[in-house]
């Protein structure tokens, strides 16, 4: 009577042992963006706050975000410097430009990153009921 119970129990506890590793092991391994977004340089293909497309104000700039965790824009030779973090487990990103101009000041934001492909990454920001969208893509 007692082998079947202690079979059962082990049995149990190899069940729950595996089941636990695998949630762990999806969540520990969230694809980061990070390898892609700090090869080269970016431009914004995208950007739009409150339902307006403001893409034309990013026309001349040029984004390069560095290992460090410092992002640098550079329009007509002139950059300007900020920091970007990422939370890969929860599909975030954080950038801000400090002492920038208003045109990177809106991207002063914890941004969701919603696609994410070789050229391209896509950001959403929704608050109240208005969402912003940002959309870079490689040079």
């Amino acid at each position: 009577m007692k082998k079947p119970l202690l079979l059962f129990a082990i049995k149990c506890c190899v069940i729950i042992y595996f089941a636990a590793c695998t949630s762990i092991d999806k969540l520990a391994v969230s694809e980061s963006i990070s390898p892609l977004v700090t090869k080269g340089t970016w431009k914004v293909n995208c950007f739009s706050n409150a339902n307006t497309d403001n893409t034309c104000d990013f026309k001349d700039y040029t984004f390069t975000f560095n290992n460090n965790g410092q992002v640098t824009a550079v329009k007509d030779g002139i950059n300007f410097t900020g920091h970007w973090i990422e939370d890969n487990i929860s599909k975030k990103i954080t950038i801000h430009f400090k002492n920038s101009n208003a045109v990177l000041n809106g991207l002063n934001k914890y941004w969701d990153i919603t696609s994410v492909t070789s050229d391209g990454i896509s950001f959403e920001k929704t608050s109240d009921r208005n969402t912003d969208k940002f959309y870079i893509t490689a040079l």
